[in-house]
């Protein structure tokens, strides 16, 4: 008994440490979309750049990923992504979206 509690308390100490370690890139990938899309006004130096800083950060982000468009003045950029969550036996894939937005001068 006390073997098996000790199984599912490491089980769940790796998915604990796994997840929070892709939401903790995942949160900072965002941050760096919604910050870049301020400052960027070009379209591939802007995929460059999220692309570099996606691989930075191991997040599976291709460039077909990356939706940028400029309309009525604002430039925005959305990124949807997929990272999949290694957990041995079982590998979720989980979702993300990040948006950043900018006036075109």
């Amino acid at each position: 008994m006390r073997g098996l509690k000790l199984m599912f308390a490491l089980a769940g100490l790796l998915f604990l440490i796994r997840y929070v370690v892709v939401c903790y890139h995942t949160s900072e990938f965002n941050h760096f979309v919604t910050l870049e899309a301020q400052r960027t006004r070009q379209k591939g130096q802007l995929k460059g750049a999220l692309l570099n800083r996606a691989r930075d950060y191991s997040l599976p982000v291709k460039e077909a990923d990356i939706n940028i468009t400029t309309r009525d003045g604002v430039f925005s950029v959305v990124v949807n992504y997929r990272v999949p969550l290694d957990l041995l036996i079982y590998r979720p894939e989980l979702k993300f979206r990040a948006s950043g937005a900018g006036l075109v001068q």
